[in-house]
């Protein structure tokens, strides 16, 4: 009897590690950080432009930064929505509780070497668990959308 709680034992330690390892697998798959060549506030406005004549819109933002600065501390860090309704509808169709990852987030910081950085989950990766083939053709073109976009207002 003992002998079965100490397999059951290592059988549950060595189950959390594996789900531990695949969390921070998907954590470093889903996630893209690329650092700017302009400052924040440049990067910020460059972003905004690029967004809008890129076929999206920025629905909504949140100044993180400045919700931070009421706990005392001094960060610059905005979280943009952006998305286009239309792309949206088609994911929309599918499954509507695909509003849990669209619109997509993209998060404009500055990090601690000063650098302004891009950064966001995947569409195909956050979008993965819906298990629908029309919604993965829709988040493999958000994807690429997103790294031409990111890399064009970084460079």
């Amino acid at each position: 009897m003992k002998q079965f709680g100490y397999l059951h034992r290592i059988t549950l330690i060595a189950a959390l590690f594996a789900e531990f390892a695949s969390t921070t697998a998907f954590a470093q798959e889903a996630r893209v950080s690329i650092p700017s060549s302009k400052s924040y506030d440049q990067t910020v406005e460059a972003f905004k432009m690029a967004v809008s004549k890129g076929g999206m819109m920025v629905m909504s933002t949140v100044d993180q930064g400045n919700m931070l600065k009421m706990t005392g501390f001094d960060m610059k860090g905005t979280l943009f929505l952006v998305g286009n309704p239309n792309v949206g509808k088609q994911v929309f169709e599918k499954d509507p509780a695909a509003g849990l990852y669209l619109p997509l987030r993209v998060y404009i910081y500055q990090g601690s070497d000063n650098k302004a950085y891009l950064s966001y989950d995947k569409p195909s990766v956050v979008l993965k668990p819906f298990n629908n083939t029309s919604i993965d053709q829709t988040a493999a073109m958000l994807d690429q959308k997103l790294d031409t976009l990111t890399h064009m207002v970084a460079q």
